[in-house]
């Protein structure tokens, strides 16, 4: 065998194993077809970048697009059952990072499954923030982002548009409800405060931090100009009427004019990507109330 003949072999066969190599890489890249969400934000992601018929499984906050309904529920983040996720067989596991230690968390760490853990600030970017530490772990190319991203500038810069023509930011309270025997009110550092935030509006509850049992006594200090809720919120009291019965809410002035904006809780508070959307429609509604009500004074 010449020397020629020998450097052609020994090139071919160098050739041929980094091509093994890489193939072999390929093929080690895994790939997720069974998905369970445990996030309505996540969901709702996961279906705009078109993978929605992948998902298995999702909490009760998962309930955008209408496909989430015939998924399987698995409760409450909090309240898991991980015997329920594990008996679906998923091969990946998507939720938002936090301080939940669970057994039923820590259950499904051991189990071997993928879990992707997401973090999700209350602010107008998170949502895109989130759209691609899921494109990355699923392997989208970049070009699915680009709609989502052109859709969330549009709204922030439509946003910034309407808020420039204000320079009142009324103070607003945000009241949970699950009927009248369960009222609380948003402080500071949550997702209603964020929201209320970057619509233009102020929290009227600055005092304490997360939530509160809701009080006459407060209500009345706070005077808040406009009051939020979610609508199921707002059915659970069988509507604005009831509401204005409870102590201390016609003592404000958002009572005393009926400032009541309600919507969909999970569309308000999810920041998922139609987070920007719900922020310019509440800061339409609470525009609304400039121009039919006069300014509004801001203490």
């Amino acid at each position: 065998m010449n020397y020629k003949t020998l450097l052609g072999i020994i090139i071919c066969s160098i050739i041929l194993a980094a091509c093994q190599s890489g193939s072999n890489q390929t093929s080690k890249m895994p790939s997720y077809h069974r998905i369970v969400s445990l996030s309505g934000a996540i969901t709702e992601t996961l279906f705009t970048l078109g993978h929605g018929d992948k998902i298995i499984g999702v909490d009760i906050t998962s309930t955008y697009p209408s496909e989430t309904n015939a998924l399987t529920k698995l409760g409450h983040i909090r309240q898991l059952n991980a015997e329920g996720v594990l008996g679906l067989h998923p091969d990946l596991i998507i939720m938002e990072n936090s301080d939940n230690n669970s057994a039923a968390i820590k259950q499904l760490e051991q189990s071997g499954i993928a879990i992707l853990y997401l973090e999700k600030p209350n602010n107008l970017d998170a949502p895109l923030q989130m759209a691609r530490q899921i494109a990355k772990k699923l392997g989208d190319p970049e070009v699915k982002l680009s709609a989502l991203e052109q859709k969330i500038l549009q709204e922030k810069q439509q946003l910034q548009a309407l808020l420039a023509q204000h320079t009142e930011r009324p103070k607003v309270l945000f009241i949970y409800a699950r009927g009248k025997g369960n009222l609380m009110v948003a402080g500071k550092n949550t997702s209603a405060e964020a929201m209320i935030n970057v619509a233009g509006g102020q929290n009227a509850m600055t005092e304490f931090e997360d939530f509160k049992a809701l009080s006459a006594e407060g209500l009345i200090k706070a005077q808040p100009e406009v009051i939020l809720m979610f609508e199921s919120g707002l059915q659970s009291l069988d509507g604005a009427d009831a509401l204005l019965k409870i102590p201390g809410i016609s003592q404000t002035p958002a009572g005393q004019s009926r400032r009541i904006i309600a919507m969909d809780g999970h569309y308000l508070l999810g920041f998922g990507p139609r987070s920007a959307q719900a922020a310019l429609e509440l800061a339409q509604k609470i525009s609304s109330i400039y121009e039919n009500l006069g300014t509004l004074s801001s203490k």
